[in-house]
């Protein structure tokens, strides 16, 4: 199974999974993304944090990115 890493980037600042996970396809790998930033984005939203800008980028084992997950676009508003 291939293995994915979900680096975080806010602005500037990029914090990087060291760990990846083995997953068995970029569908599932951008599910598991979905649900990681949607539990950030609720511990974000109970501190009082801005929930702008924030994005999961999902690479390879070899360091290519693979996809792009922004948070805010998760929040659904009527």
């Amino acid at each position: 199974m291939p293995r994915f890493f979900f680096h975080i980037r806010n602005g500037a600042t990029l914090i990087e999974d060291p760990d990846g996970s083995e997953l068995p396809d970029l569908a599932a790998a951008r599910e598991e993304a979905a649900q990681g930033a949607r539990f950030l984005l609720a511990e974000k939203l109970k501190a009082g944090e801005v929930l702008d800008g924030q994005r999961f980028e999902i690479t390879s084992a070899e360091g290519v990115v693979l996809a792009l997950l922004l948070f805010k676009d998760l929040v659904k508003l009527r």
